[in-house]
């Protein structure tokens, strides 16, 4: 199970830098294209639109399985023992059933998606929806296997 973790966060790892590397080119090249020869690509706004919902939606898990998303933890640090415990529990699970609710409501609109063509590049949009359930099926396999190892630990210890 680990390795496969491992494998899922390095895998998301990569793809949001390669996104990035790509919205990079593509903003640069429109930049140069509007300034330079006074000619504005169509496409490159709503290709650097979906990138960027692409990398918001997989960077969420990839900072959730680093431990560096933005946390309010004075209340956490100031607890400690079961109380500690039942406040990490408790946030497990809340983002267990946000997960849950952002992969069944990615899925509605990834078939939604099927019907809609997008404005400047005529693709389906159920490929720019694909990552809302992709990114909600991430994060809940890395928050149960967190809730799990944490489970472990406090029933060993």
């Amino acid at each position: 199970m680990e390795k496969l973790d491992t494998y899922l966060y390095n895998a998301a790892r990569a793809v949001c830098g390669l996104l990035m590397g790509g919205m990079l080119v593509i903003i640069f090249s429109q930049v140069v294209s509007r300034y330079v020869f006074q000619h504005s690509l169509t496409w490159s706004e709503e290709i650097g639109r979906y990138i960027f919902v692409w990398m918001t939606f997989l960077g969420m898990t990839v900072a959730y399985r680093a431990g560096s998303h933005v946390a309010l933890d004075m209340l956490c640090n100031a607890l400690s023992g079961i109380s500690r415990k039942t406040l990490a529990a408790a946030n497990d699970i809340l983002v267990i059933i946000l997960s849950s609710a952002i992969m069944y409501s990615g899925i509605k609109l990834f078939f939604l998606g099927m019907r809609q063509k997008s404005p400047a590049l005529k693709i389906p949009m159920q490929w720019v929806y694909i990552i809302i359930p992709v990114s909600g099926a991430l994060l809940l396999f890395f928050a149960l296997r967190l809730f799990w190892l944490r489970h472990r630990e406090n029933s060993e210890g």
